[in-house]
């Protein structure tokens, strides 16, 4: 019994099936692998892990500080600016290393990080047009401990544009590390500051640094 009111007419399936039904065999097999395989890859369009259609491709850095991450596309490599060791980035988004050497301590880091962060911070707020922190604290990436610092500024076009600032050391004792900066304009990936480095290509080469050449 149809399940489409009289006033609707007839269901595709309903037309369709008689004339199917009169096809040869082996044409009415070949139609039901058609459409199991039109399904398959709907299911695979759907459930496809992050990055299966885009090769990952790896950056090491050996010196000053060595260390290791991937990326896929849209990201390219870019040409390094200033300090910066490695770059890479899309039209609109950036993932930039560069160098960490801190002062003398004493203790650990976690100690000390905060107030070297508040430092960068004054520095920042000069060097960004119409900056604006957002949030702070503690950063684990891979188990290597840091710090980070959230904020906004206004992007040469006028928009706003996001950035994640992260101060990490292979340990909690080290004084040379990685300056890791991510950018991305507020979108509808982007919404909010703490999105930066949490969707898309960013996600990819933030989760996947690493201190050393090896790759796990």
């Amino acid at each position: 019994m149809s399940v489409v009111r009289p006033e609707f007419g007839p269901t595709l399936p309903e037309l369709l099936g008689p004339r199917i039904r009169a096809w040869p065999r082996p044409a009415r097999i070949a139609l039901a692998a058609v459409a199991a395989l039109v399904v398959l890859l709907l299911l695979y369009a759907v459930f496809k892990p992050e990055g299966a259609t885009a090769r990952k491709r790896a950056v090491i850095v050996r010196t000053p500080v060595a260390f290791n991450f991937v990326y896929r596309r849209p990201f390219a490599k870019e040409q390094p600016q200033g300090r910066e060791t490695a770059r890479v980035g899309s039209q609109t988004q950036t993932f930039a290393v560069r160098p960490l050497q801190l002062p003398a301590y004493q203790g650990d880091a976690a100690g000390f990080l905060p107030l070297y962060a508040a430092q960068q911070e004054a520095a920042m707020a000069k060097q960004y047009p119409d900056f604006v922190w957002r949030d702070d604290g503690r950063a684990n990436i891979n188990k290597q401990q840091g710090f980070e610092i959230v904020f906004q500024f206004r992007g040469d076009d006028g928009k706003t544009v996001y950035g994640r600032r992260i101060f990490l050391l292979p340990n909690v004792t080290s004084r040379t590390g990685a300056d890791i900066l991510v950018t991305a304009p507020r979108s509808p990936a982007i919404v909010h500051a703490d999105d930066v480095g949490h969707n898309g290509g960013l996600k990819t080469a933030l989760r996947s640094f690493r201190f050393g050449t090896e790759r796990p």
